[in-house]
């Protein structure tokens, strides 16, 4: 932990330069937009996709930090 400049409380520098932590917060990010992305298909897109109502809302409904 270091401090930062503008403030005078400790922070997280090793999350905030990515060098530690950054990963599984961007995976997060990730399955969380593809998850919503999912929700917002139209029945004929999840179709084409070759998936089932189904399908879609289980993975949907999963939390994010589920893989």
């Amino acid at each position: 932990m270091s401090f930062s400049p503008t403030s005078p409380f400790p922070v997280r520098t090793d999350l905030v330069s990515g060098e530690r932590g950054a990963l599984p917060v961007r995976l997060w990010l990730t399955r969380w937009r593809a998850r919503r992305a999912l929700r917002a298909l139209h029945p004929d897109q999840m179709r084409e996709a070759g998936l089932t109502r189904y399908e879609v809302g289980r993975e949907a409904a999963k939390p994010f930090w589920r893989a």
